[in-house]
């Protein structure tokens, strides 16, 4: 256990890690920066795949929500990318998708080595908590 964080509460532990939420539709994204900041984690947002790239080079991100389907570059693409740069080859991202986490081509399409989580859209709170909460752990 990491005695850095023991008995502090978990908004003021989630306080110090910056989240990227990759959505373009700004309704949704929107719903799950609200979850994620209630819960006293610090957002980013982006629209697009070349948004999502560009902020992950020049921003400190601890975690990325990543849909799948997005403008100008895709979500396999920007995990892809991810994937590729040394600096981040193992940033935890977590793919939504409206595919069920089965679907073969999902898996094929976000095959990665470092840490990733998938959530099917639509997404209640708790599930998009717990599946940021695991992946950072």
């Amino acid at each position: 256990m990491d005695t850095s964080t023991a008995g502090k509460p978990a908004a003021s532990i989630n306080a110090t890690r910056t989240i990227l939420v990759v959505e373009d539709m700004p309704s949704v994204r929107s719903y799950y920066k609200f979850i994620l900041e209630k819960e006293g984690f610090r957002c980013e947002e982006a629209c697009d795949g070349q948004e999502a790239l560009d902020k992950i080079r020049a921003c400190t991100i601890d975690l990325v929500v990543l849909d799948l389907v997005i403008p100008k570059v895709t979500g396999e693409a920007v995990l892809q990318s991810i994937r590729s740069t040394a600096a981040h080859a193992m940033l935890p991202v977590l793919v939504i998708s409206t595919e069920p986490a089965e679907a073969k081509f999902r898996r094929a399409a976000t095959a990665t080595t470092g840490p990733v989580g998938y959530a099917q859209k639509p997404l209640m709170p708790r599930i998009i908590l717990e599946e940021v909460q695991h992946l950072l752990a």
